[in-house]
């Protein structure tokens, strides 16, 4: 209890004082709140309202971009003009139009709301993708006024009919989307007409209409395509057009008519129409009686609050704050703190801070030395694993060509394995450019290729833009020396292709040969390390390189493989792209 003295306890020197007067203050702003209320409520309405105006636009515009593609995939069938303007004589011709057509929207994709699609064909036929078919005559469907807009303008229009043109949608009103059928020449063919039930597009607002705002989908003829008012709906509303107009011409987000209600609008160009939300300003705030003095109370009442809690916080969070600001103020792991003073639990918080500072620099310092001695111990084993890996397979290649007399080629391949071990071995446990990594790699495909007596090509393509880049060390060879003794067991001969180049902020890496390929088993266990270590001494390679980029780049790094018998392998892998530069080269050697 000796914390809790007066003139020490920090429950004393500051709740209890601060307590006293905030329940004083909480008298008077008990008062201010309706007040603070109206003037923040009209405000807060209007940008949420914008927000909604903005969320339905950006849902209105996925559905038309997919009528739009859906319309365009049907127009761009060849054999559609003529089957719509060609007779239907017989039976088997009707048949066979309503096959072919119906074979066309069988497979239309789903969208954000459901929608029906109706082709209909001067020849006077018409088929749709609900069930049913159109309740009126092709004649008719092509001189409705909505048509002969978008013959005009060879366009998708819009318009909202009180009932649907079809049978499944026939008790319920609709948003109608015509686009024209043109042959190259101009003629017209027919048209294609997709139905969007009106309750479709009420969706995307729905739930956020209340009792003071009112949101509608109003076309540049006046007319309501869609509203939460299901009686406006295929209504005439030229007052809102006006209204919405007049936003428009004069870059508004809303205006406020004589009746002191906001209307907020949107002009929406692929339908030709206005989203407008009409909120009734009075009904926010009915119920709340504003009065002049209630300015005035807000005014001293802050006024009050701000001054009690300066003074109160300054003479007692002094030390608190510098406290704070010493572990603000820290780059990295923050250092122990200076003696600051201050109520007792504040003095206790210090020492205790400093104490877990302290003991944070011991316990980090000796991570960061275990983690780099294992790092580089990790990575010196790996890099082990490799250089006698391929050099015991390449001597065995010159053993090959001397047994066959081939002198020549195996001089020249001692060249090659000679400038490979000197620009390799040299730079153990380091990062290389992707141009040497590029010169150890064909190095190593001049020295294996001989042995398969140019039944086996290999070749290198590289973005010169890669060159200056880092690579580990030896990552490829291990792969294009996979690909070499295990891709070609059956088919003798074949291609072995390496692709570098940059993608973004990654270097891409990818080995694809034509080889055998392998199985679902076969490739599930050659990306199992584990088993694959216990495999030939070759397929040490794979574990080797998953294991070395998990070291260098710690969830930054990809490496897949994908295989098919008969169609061969292909092997990406992708890292966080770097510049080369030299002084990496010279710490990774040391």
């Amino acid at each position: 209890m000796k914390y809790f003295k007066k003139h020490h306890s920090i429950l004393f020197t500051l709740l209890a004082p601060m307590f006293s007067v905030i329940l004083l203050l909480l008298l008077f702003a008990a008062m201010t709140i309706s007040a603070i209320y109206i003037r923040q409520t009209e405000e807060t309405t209007i940008h949420s309202n914008l927000e909604i105006l903005n969320q339905t636009d950006a849902s209105l515009r996925l559905v038309h971009n997919h009528i739009y593609q859906v319309s365009a995939d049907i127009i761009q069938k060849p054999y559609l003009g003529d089957l719509l303007i060609e007779p239907l004589d017989t039976v088997h011709d009707e048949w066979n139009c309503r096959h072919r057509l119906g074979s066309l929207l069988s497979n239309t994709p789903n969208a954000m709301v459901d929608y029906e699609i109706i082709i209909a064909g001067v020849n006077g036929f018409a088929v749709s993708s609900g069930n049913g078919g159109p309740t009126i005559n092709v004649s008719e469907i092509l001189n409705f006024p909505i048509f002969l807009r978008s013959l005009e303008s060879n366009k998708i229009v819009y318009d909202s009919l009180p009932n649907g043109i079809s049978y499944s949608s026939s008790d319920s009103a609709v948003i109608i989307g015509c686009r024209p059928l043109l042959k190259t020449d101009g003629t017209l063919c027919g048209g294609i007409f997709i139905s969007i039930p009106e309750k479709g597009l009420r969706q995307f607002y729905q739930n956020f209409i209340n009792k003071n705002n009112n949101i509608l989908l109003l076309s540049s003829d006046g007319t309501v395509l869609s509203s939460n008012i299901l009686d406006d709906i295929g209504t005439k509303n030229y007052a809102l057009l006006e209204v919405a107009q007049k936003n428009r011409k004069n870059d508004l987000k809303y205006t406020r008519t004589k009746e002191n209600d906001i209307i907020l609008s949107r002009y929406i160009s692929y339908y030709d129409s206005y989203i407008i939300s009409r909120i009734a300003a009075p009904a926010i705030y009915k119920s709340f009686l504003p009065e002049i003095q209630t300015f005035f109370v807000i005014i001293f009442t802050l006024g009050l609050l701000f001054l009690s809690v300066i003074w109160i916080m300054k003479r007692n969070l002094l030390p608190l704050q510098k406290l704070a600001d010493h572990m603000a103020d820290a780059k990295d792991v923050p250092m122990p703190a200076d003696s600051i003073g201050g109520a007792s639990e504040i003095m206790m918080i210090t020492a205790s801070y400093n104490k877990m500072t302290a003991a944070l620099h011991h316990y980090l310092e000796k991570l960061k030395e275990a983690n780099e001695k294992q790092r580089k111990d990790e990575l010196e084993l790996l890099q082990m694993q490799i250089n006698p890996h391929f050099l015991y397979n390449t001597l065995d290649s010159v053993k090959h060509l001397i047994e066959m007399r081939k002198d020549m080629n195996a001089c020249q391949i001692i060249d090659s394995l000679i400038s490979l071990l000197r620009s390799t071995l040299s730079k153990t446990n380091t990062m290389v450019s992707v141009a040497d990594e590029v010169n150890n790699v064909q190095n190593y495909i001049y020295i294996i290729e001989p042995r398969y007596g140019g039944l086996v090509k290999a070749e290198i393509f590289t973005d010169s833009e890669c060159l200056n880049y880092e690579i580990p060390n030896l990552l490829l060879q291990p792969l294009v020396e996979n690909a070499f003794f295990h891709a070609f067991q059956q088919t003798k001969t074949g291609h072995i292709r390496i692709f570098i180049s940059l993608i973004g902020s990654e270097l891409s890496c990818e080995i694809i040969d034509n080889g055998d390929g392998m199985n679902a088993l076969l490739l599930a266990k050659t990306m199992d390390s584990d088993k694959a270590a216990r495999q030939s001494a070759t397929r040490i390679g794979l574990s080797n390189i998953k294991d070395r980029l998990n070291i260098l780049y710690p969830d930054k790094n990809t490496f897949q493989i994908t295989s098919r018998p008969g169609y061969g392998t292909n092997i990406t892998l992708s890292f966080p792209a770097n510049i080369y530069t030299h002084q990496q080269s010279k710490n990774g050697g040391e």
